[in-house]
């Protein structure tokens, strides 16, 4: 066992098995406030008790139940390298793109899916990976693990999230907090992210939105609740949004059903309805205050777009295997709609309007 691997289980099942309830970094901060030098050193000798050091080995091959606050001492320590150092939240995000109260929900929600004995640390480090998006050599070392190591249990976390889409983003979520007598009840858009040029070269994969080659998502948003509602992808960066609309999404939509979307998918038309009776488009109005409210509900759509590029991963370049781009993205997409479930809502929503009597589910 590697020495700072040692020094932070220490940290962490003190932690757990505190009587006082208190974590480690209230304990830490009491025993320095004394002058003495014997009450710290005995402190050092409780965290090295031989009884600790064999419970910490054996936590390591078996499942433990861990607290939220156990797992923001393991997200501060895998940040920091030291277990007395706590992390404030704004540099928690900074690290990870999730509060400790989302990364614990993460951990609840996913943990059970992973047959291998995962371990937190495991988390933080996908979490990590996707944030910062540095090369997996300089992650290692700043890890302090090796490449193999770090990239099997940063894909496997990656691959776990990303198939809870199915609960976490549902169709038929749209309907919840809409008007009975309503008929347009999504904004729909394709957004695009860069990827490394793909071999054999082919002009099928460069955007119009940038230089060079990128893929695209189709993402419909909630106009009554806020929650993202269907993701489909990936496509090649040069097909059409009204192309992919076609594909699946038209075939879901109830009788007499529309969406809203932008000029991208080239229906303009003004007043009435749109030209195929789908896609009411940026021009297609009746009076300027809907004019403005359409303005408003594809400002809210692009808020989703920028949330997803918070993550390092999406913004830059992406440099692994085109294929392994769709596992980030709907890990991504499920990590935002959780944080929208729990407060985090798009502006133009109140929190309590989005109470569910089941979280994740209809």
């Amino acid at each position: 066992m590697r020495p700072n691997q040692h020094k932070l289980n220490i940290g962490l099942q003190t932690t757990a098995i505190g009587d006082d309830g208190s974590d480690l970094f209230s304990d830490i901060g009491h025993w320095r406030s004394l002058s003495s030098r014997v009450q710290v050193v005995r402190v050092r000798c409780h965290f090295l008790h031989s009884s600790v050091v064999s419970l910490v080995r054996w936590s390591q091959y078996t499942t433990m139940k861990y607290s939220k606050a156990v797992i923001e001492v393991i997200g501060c320590c895998v940040a920091s390298k030291n277990e007395r150092k706590k992390l404030n939240q704004r540099a928690f995000v900074a690290f990870y793109n999730r509060t400790p109260e989302e990364a614990f929900e993460l951990w609840e929600y996913c943990a059970p899916l992973i047959e291998k004995k995962t371990h937190p640390k495991h988390l933080f480090w996908s979490l990590m990976f996707m944030k910062l998006y540095v090369p997996i050599d300089c992650l290692s070392i700043m890890l302090d693990t090796c490449v193999p190591t770090l990239t099997r249990w940063i894909w496997l976390w990656i691959e776990t999230i990303a198939n809870r889409h199915v609960e976490v983003i549902h169709w038929t979520r749209r309907y919840r907090n809409a008007p009975n007598d309503i008929w347009c009840m999504v904004t729909v858009d394709g957004t695009d992210f860069r990827i490394a040029e793909p071999t054999p070269f082919s002009k099928q994969w460069k955007s119009p939105k940038g230089k060079g080659a990128a893929v695209k998502y189709e993402v419909a948003i909630s106009i009554y609740s806020g929650d993202i509602v269907w993701v489909y992808g990936p496509h090649e960066g040069s097909k059409h949004d009204y192309k992919i609309l076609k594909e699946k999404l038209m075939k879901m939509l109830d009788k007499d059903e529309m969406v809203e979307a932008d000029a991208g998918y080239g229906l303009p038309g003004k007043g009435g309805i749109a030209n195929d009776g789908i896609v009411r488009s940026k021009n297609d109005y009746q009076s300027e205050e809907e004019k403005h409210d359409k303005s408003v509900l594809r400002a809210r759509h692009e808020t989703v777009n920028h949330r997803f590029k918070t993550w390092g991963i999406l913004k830059q370049d992406f440099r692994n295997q085109k294929e392994l781009h769709m596992y980030v993205f709907y890990a991504i997409a499920v990590m935002t709609q959780m944080s929208i479930d729990n407060g985090d809502v798009l502006f133009g929503f109140q929190p309590e309007t989005l109470t569910k009597q089941e979280r994740y589910y209809i």
